[in-house]
Protein backbone atom coordinates (compact mmCIF):
# COMPACT_ATOMS: atom_id res chain seq x y z
CA UNK A 1 0.00 0.00 0.00
CA UNK A 2 2.79 2.42 0.90
CA UNK A 3 4.61 1.77 -2.40
CA UNK A 4 1.40 2.46 -4.36
CA UNK A 5 0.94 5.74 -2.48
CA UNK A 6 4.52 6.75 -3.28
CA UNK A 7 4.01 5.96 -6.97
CA UNK A 8 0.81 7.99 -6.99
CA UNK A 9 2.67 10.96 -5.49
CA UNK A 10 5.48 10.66 -8.02
CA UNK A 11 3.04 10.49 -10.90
CA UNK A 12 1.26 13.56 -9.55
CA UNK A 13 4.59 15.36 -9.42
CA UNK A 14 5.13 14.69 -13.09
CA UNK A 15 1.60 15.85 -13.92
CA UNK A 16 2.31 19.13 -12.11
CA UNK A 17 5.18 19.96 -14.45
CA UNK A 18 4.40 23.08 -16.53
CA UNK A 19 2.56 22.89 -19.82
CA UNK A 20 5.95 23.31 -21.52
CA UNK A 21 6.65 19.60 -21.31
CA UNK A 22 3.72 18.96 -23.64
CA UNK A 23 6.22 19.51 -26.45
CA UNK A 24 7.16 15.93 -25.64
CA UNK A 25 3.64 14.75 -24.90
CA UNK A 26 4.05 11.11 -25.96
CA UNK A 27 7.29 10.69 -24.03
CA UNK A 28 5.74 12.19 -20.90
CA UNK A 29 2.72 9.90 -21.11
CA UNK A 30 4.94 6.85 -21.58
CA UNK A 31 7.07 7.88 -18.58
CA UNK A 32 3.89 8.33 -16.51
CA UNK A 33 2.64 4.88 -17.52
CA UNK A 34 5.76 3.16 -16.22
CA UNK A 35 5.92 5.21 -13.03
CA UNK A 36 2.25 4.53 -12.25
CA UNK A 37 2.43 0.81 -12.98
CA UNK A 38 1.88 -1.11 -9.75
CA UNK A 39 4.36 -3.84 -10.72
CA UNK A 40 7.26 -1.38 -11.00
CA UNK A 41 9.69 -1.13 -8.10
CA UNK A 42 10.83 2.52 -8.00
CA UNK A 43 13.44 4.60 -6.19
CA UNK A 44 13.03 8.32 -6.86
CA UNK A 45 15.43 11.28 -6.67
CA UNK A 46 14.36 14.91 -7.10
CA UNK A 47 16.06 18.31 -7.20
CA UNK A 48 14.59 21.70 -8.13
CA UNK A 49 16.08 25.19 -8.00
CA UNK A 50 14.38 28.52 -8.68
CA UNK A 51 15.47 32.13 -8.83
CA UNK A 52 14.77 33.36 -5.26
CA UNK A 53 13.59 36.76 -6.52
CA UNK A 54 11.40 35.79 -9.48
CA UNK A 55 10.46 32.21 -8.62
CA UNK A 56 11.35 31.14 -12.16
CA UNK A 57 12.73 27.64 -12.47
CA UNK A 58 16.44 27.50 -13.29
CA UNK A 59 17.33 23.87 -12.69
CA UNK A 60 15.54 20.53 -12.36
CA UNK A 61 16.63 16.92 -11.98
CA UNK A 62 14.16 14.09 -11.47
CA UNK A 63 15.29 10.51 -11.90
CA UNK A 64 13.97 7.09 -11.02
CA UNK A 65 15.67 3.72 -10.71
CA UNK A 66 13.20 0.98 -11.65
CA UNK A 67 12.85 -2.77 -11.82
CA UNK A 68 10.10 -4.34 -13.93
CA UNK A 69 9.03 -7.96 -14.34
CA UNK A 70 9.77 -9.23 -17.85
CA UNK A 71 6.03 -9.46 -18.50
CA UNK A 72 5.94 -5.63 -18.38
CA UNK A 73 8.68 -5.01 -20.95
CA UNK A 74 6.11 -3.36 -23.22
CA UNK A 75 6.24 -0.31 -20.92
CA UNK A 76 9.88 0.18 -21.90
CA UNK A 77 9.15 -0.42 -25.58
CA UNK A 78 6.34 2.13 -25.40
CA UNK A 79 8.77 4.77 -24.14
CA UNK A 80 11.13 4.03 -27.02
CA UNK A 81 8.22 4.35 -29.44
CA UNK A 82 7.18 7.61 -27.79
CA UNK A 83 10.57 9.15 -28.53
CA UNK A 84 10.00 8.28 -32.18
CA UNK A 85 6.53 9.88 -32.12
CA UNK A 86 7.92 13.08 -30.55
CA UNK A 87 10.97 13.19 -32.81
CA UNK A 88 9.74 16.24 -34.73
CA UNK A 89 9.36 18.24 -31.51
CA UNK A 90 12.87 17.36 -30.32
CA UNK A 91 16.00 19.14 -31.52
CA UNK A 92 18.16 16.15 -30.64
CA UNK A 93 17.52 12.42 -30.18
CA UNK A 94 20.41 10.13 -29.21
CA UNK A 95 20.76 6.40 -28.56
CA UNK A 96 23.64 4.21 -27.43
CA UNK A 97 24.80 1.49 -25.08
CA UNK A 98 27.33 0.89 -22.32
CA UNK A 99 29.24 -2.38 -22.45
CA UNK A 100 31.86 -1.21 -19.95
CA UNK A 101 30.00 -0.08 -16.86
CA UNK A 102 31.58 1.89 -14.05
CA UNK A 103 30.80 5.28 -15.55
CA UNK A 104 28.18 6.93 -17.70
CA UNK A 105 28.45 7.33 -21.45
CA UNK A 106 26.66 10.67 -21.80
CA UNK A 107 26.18 13.64 -19.46
CA UNK A 108 22.93 15.62 -19.54
CA UNK A 109 23.36 19.13 -18.22
CA UNK A 110 21.32 20.33 -15.24
CA UNK A 111 20.88 24.07 -14.80
CA UNK A 112 23.64 26.14 -16.39
CA UNK A 113 26.62 23.87 -15.77
CA UNK A 114 28.93 22.17 -18.26
CA UNK A 115 30.84 20.22 -15.63
CA UNK A 116 28.06 18.38 -13.82
CA UNK A 117 24.68 16.84 -14.55
CA UNK A 118 22.84 13.55 -14.92
CA UNK A 119 24.94 10.65 -16.20
CA UNK A 120 23.28 8.44 -18.83
CA UNK A 121 24.44 4.85 -19.33
CA UNK A 122 25.49 4.02 -15.79
CA UNK A 123 24.26 0.42 -15.94
CA UNK A 124 26.77 -1.97 -17.51
CA UNK A 125 25.30 -3.64 -20.58
CA UNK A 126 22.41 -1.19 -20.80
CA UNK A 127 20.94 0.58 -23.83
CA UNK A 128 19.78 4.17 -23.62
CA UNK A 129 17.86 6.83 -25.49
CA UNK A 130 17.32 10.49 -24.69
CA UNK A 131 15.75 13.50 -26.33
CA UNK A 132 16.20 17.27 -25.93
CA UNK A 133 13.20 19.60 -26.23
CA UNK A 134 13.20 23.40 -26.13
CA UNK A 135 11.02 24.79 -23.35
CA UNK A 136 8.22 26.46 -25.39
CA UNK A 137 7.49 28.83 -22.51
CA UNK A 138 10.99 30.28 -22.87
CA UNK A 139 10.63 32.88 -25.63
CA UNK A 140 14.41 33.33 -25.76
CA UNK A 141 14.87 29.58 -26.43
CA UNK A 142 17.58 29.37 -23.78
CA UNK A 143 16.23 26.45 -21.74
CA UNK A 144 15.43 22.88 -22.64
CA UNK A 145 14.01 19.70 -21.14
CA UNK A 146 15.84 16.40 -21.49
CA UNK A 147 14.08 13.04 -21.16
CA UNK A 148 16.21 9.90 -20.82
CA UNK A 149 15.59 6.17 -20.60
CA UNK A 150 18.20 3.51 -19.80
CA UNK A 151 17.38 -0.19 -19.56
CA UNK A 152 18.88 -3.66 -19.37
CA UNK A 153 17.18 -7.01 -19.91
CA UNK A 154 18.21 -9.34 -17.07
CA UNK A 155 16.20 -12.37 -18.12
CA UNK A 156 13.25 -12.45 -15.75
CA UNK A 157 13.24 -8.69 -15.11
CA UNK A 158 14.22 -5.36 -16.64
CA UNK A 159 16.49 -2.98 -14.75
CA UNK A 160 16.53 0.67 -15.73
CA UNK A 161 16.47 4.38 -15.03
CA UNK A 162 14.29 7.29 -16.15
CA UNK A 163 15.34 10.93 -15.95
CA UNK A 164 14.07 14.44 -16.65
CA UNK A 165 16.45 17.38 -16.52
CA UNK A 166 15.96 21.10 -17.09
CA UNK A 167 18.93 23.17 -18.21
CA UNK A 168 20.18 25.87 -20.52
CA UNK A 169 20.96 24.71 -24.05
CA UNK A 170 24.44 23.75 -25.15
CA UNK A 171 24.43 26.79 -27.47
CA UNK A 172 23.79 29.11 -24.54
CA UNK A 173 26.36 27.45 -22.29
CA UNK A 174 29.01 27.68 -24.98
CA UNK A 175 28.62 31.43 -25.31
CA UNK A 176 25.97 31.51 -28.04
CA UNK A 177 28.40 30.59 -30.79
CA UNK A 178 26.89 29.47 -34.09
CA UNK A 179 29.11 26.41 -34.33
CA UNK A 180 31.27 24.76 -31.70
CA UNK A 181 33.99 22.17 -31.54
CA UNK A 182 33.27 19.13 -29.41
CA UNK A 183 34.90 15.92 -28.24
CA UNK A 184 32.43 13.06 -27.88
CA UNK A 185 32.98 9.66 -26.29
CA UNK A 186 30.97 6.67 -27.47
CA UNK A 187 31.42 3.40 -25.61
CA UNK A 188 34.88 4.41 -24.49
CA UNK A 189 36.03 5.66 -27.92
CA UNK A 190 36.80 9.37 -28.33
CA UNK A 191 35.80 11.12 -31.56
CA UNK A 192 37.57 14.43 -32.19
CA UNK A 193 37.11 17.19 -34.74
CA UNK A 194 33.34 16.99 -35.19
CA UNK A 195 31.27 20.12 -35.66
CA UNK A 196 27.96 20.63 -33.90
CA UNK A 197 25.48 23.26 -35.02
CA UNK A 198 23.83 25.79 -32.74
CA UNK A 199 21.22 23.24 -31.70
CA UNK A 200 23.85 20.68 -30.77
CA UNK A 201 23.23 18.42 -33.78
CA UNK A 202 26.09 16.57 -35.40
CA UNK A 203 27.37 17.94 -38.72
CA UNK A 204 30.19 15.90 -40.38
CA UNK A 205 33.12 17.94 -41.65
CA UNK A 206 34.27 15.56 -44.39
CA UNK A 207 33.94 12.04 -45.76
CA UNK A 208 36.28 10.54 -43.14
CA UNK A 209 34.07 11.82 -40.32
CA UNK A 210 31.02 10.56 -42.20
CA UNK A 211 32.56 7.10 -42.50
CA UNK A 212 33.46 7.09 -38.79
CA UNK A 213 29.87 7.82 -37.82
CA UNK A 214 28.52 5.25 -40.28
CA UNK A 215 30.86 2.61 -38.91
CA UNK A 216 29.85 3.44 -35.33
CA UNK A 217 26.14 2.95 -36.02
CA UNK A 218 26.78 -0.13 -38.17
CA UNK A 219 28.71 -1.73 -35.31
CA UNK A 220 25.92 -0.95 -32.87
CA UNK A 221 23.42 -2.66 -35.15
CA UNK A 222 25.63 -5.67 -35.82
CA UNK A 223 26.25 -6.17 -32.09
CA UNK A 224 22.57 -6.93 -31.54
CA UNK A 225 20.41 -6.73 -34.70
CA UNK A 226 17.31 -8.02 -32.88
CA UNK A 227 17.46 -5.65 -29.90
CA UNK A 228 14.79 -3.04 -29.22
CA UNK A 229 17.30 -0.35 -30.29
CA UNK A 230 18.10 -1.86 -33.70
CA UNK A 231 15.45 0.16 -35.56
CA UNK A 232 16.94 3.41 -34.19
CA UNK A 233 20.39 2.51 -35.48
CA UNK A 234 18.93 1.62 -38.88
CA UNK A 235 17.11 4.95 -38.98
CA UNK A 236 20.25 6.91 -38.07
CA UNK A 237 22.18 5.16 -40.84
CA UNK A 238 19.40 6.09 -43.25
CA UNK A 239 19.49 9.73 -42.12
CA UNK A 240 23.28 9.75 -42.39
CA UNK A 241 23.02 8.56 -46.00
CA UNK A 242 20.76 11.52 -46.81
CA UNK A 243 23.39 14.06 -45.74
CA UNK A 244 25.28 15.98 -48.47
CA UNK A 245 28.56 14.59 -47.16
CA UNK A 246 27.49 11.12 -48.27
CA UNK A 247 27.72 12.24 -51.89
CA UNK A 248 31.31 13.36 -51.34
CA UNK A 249 32.44 9.75 -50.84
CA UNK A 250 34.61 8.29 -53.55
CA UNK A 251 33.09 5.62 -55.83
CA UNK A 252 35.08 2.96 -53.96
CA UNK A 253 33.90 4.26 -50.58
CA UNK A 254 30.28 4.25 -51.80
CA UNK A 255 30.72 0.66 -52.96
CA UNK A 256 32.06 -0.38 -49.53
CA UNK A 257 29.22 1.43 -47.74
CA UNK A 258 26.46 -0.06 -49.90
CA UNK A 259 27.90 -3.54 -49.47
CA UNK A 260 27.96 -3.05 -45.70
CA UNK A 261 24.37 -1.76 -45.67
CA UNK A 262 23.35 -4.84 -47.65
CA UNK A 263 24.91 -7.05 -44.98
CA UNK A 264 23.07 -5.13 -42.26
CA UNK A 265 19.78 -5.55 -44.14
CA UNK A 266 20.34 -9.32 -44.20
CA UNK A 267 20.74 -9.28 -40.41
CA UNK A 268 17.46 -7.41 -39.86
CA UNK A 269 14.64 -9.59 -38.53
CA UNK A 270 11.73 -7.48 -39.77
CA UNK A 271 10.68 -6.09 -43.13
CA UNK A 272 10.43 -2.50 -41.93
CA UNK A 273 14.08 -2.36 -40.88
CA UNK A 274 15.12 -4.08 -44.12
CA UNK A 275 13.22 -1.41 -46.06
CA UNK A 276 15.02 1.36 -44.15
CA UNK A 277 18.38 -0.12 -45.13
CA UNK A 278 17.32 -0.51 -48.78
CA UNK A 279 16.34 3.15 -48.83
CA UNK A 280 19.71 4.07 -47.33
CA UNK A 281 21.44 2.18 -50.18
CA UNK A 282 19.41 4.17 -52.72
CA UNK A 283 20.51 7.42 -51.08
CA UNK A 284 24.18 6.44 -51.43
CA UNK A 285 23.84 5.33 -55.06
Amino acid sequence: MLMNQIKTMLAAGLMMLPVAVMAQENVKKAFDALIQDTSAELHAHHKLEKDPETGVKESQLDWWEFTLPKSKQQLVKNIQRAFELDREQAYSISTGSNSRGGEGVELLAVGNSNSSGYSVGEIKGSDYIYGLFIDPEDTERIHRYAYALEWKDKGDEILGRLAITYATTLKYRQGNRTTMRQRIIVNGTAYEGHDFNAQGSFVPLDSSNWLAMFNMYAKKFRNNPTSTSSSYYANYINELCKKPEAQKLTPEEKKIVTQEIGKLANLADDEFTKAIFLNAMKQIK
